[in-house]
């Protein structure tokens, strides 16, 4: 489904990226998820026609698409035959969320489709912001946030992650994970 989703904003020109415990997968130790998770920027005048791509496959609301591209906030949708969730989050186009969307690189998929996945330095940024807006609860995003680091780290612009987990509020929390697989 979610490269059902990547098709859709592809061909509508909507610029996107797969993050979450898929890009975590990705970067990291693979994991089961129930759902994919996007970022996207959508102006609200391209709703109406996002909405209509979705509506062949996916169970979506219209009004939800539009009060997200308003507000930034995120909508989701529902394949119609496989009921996996698409939770797509419209972020705004400026700091982090502009870099984060800039960055994001193609990673070829069986059957040479590529999609457009968030970097690992920027999946873990965002997995400790929801680490954080999670109160801190979620061992899930702690272990995909771990496992990047130790898979990428040899790899990863540190420069990059302090300047923008200060940003992000989450610098306390990128030294702890570093330190706890050996990269600080």
């Amino acid at each position: 489904m979610a490269l059902i989703a990547c098709r859709i904003f592809e061909a509508l020109e909507i610029p996107y990226l797969l993050g979450g415990s898929l890009a975590s997968t990705f970067h990291g130790e693979p994991r089961a998820t129930l759902d994919a998770d996007f970022a996207v920027h959508l102006d609200p005048q391209d709703a109406g026609r996002l909405f209509r791509a979705f509506a062949d496959q996916f169970y979506v609301d219209e009004q939800s698409i539009l009060e997200a591209a308003t507000s930034n906030r995120m909508f989701n949708a529902i394949h119609s035959k496989a009921f996996v969730k698409v939770d797509v989050h419209v972020r705004e186009a400026a700091g982090h969320s502009a870099e984060e969307m800039a960055r994001a690189h193609r990673v070829e998929l069986h059957g040479g489709e590529s999609v457009r996945v968030a970097t690992p330095e920027d999946t873990v940024l965002r997995k400790l912001w929801w680490y954080r807006k999670g109160d801190e609860a979620s061992d899930r995003q702690w272990r995909d946030v771990v496992g990047v680091l130790k898979l990428s780290r040899s790899e990863l612009d540190l420069d990059y992650m302090r300047l923008w987990s200060d940003s992000l509020g989450v610098n306390d929390l990128l030294n702890l994970a570093l330190a706890e697989v050996g990269a600080s």
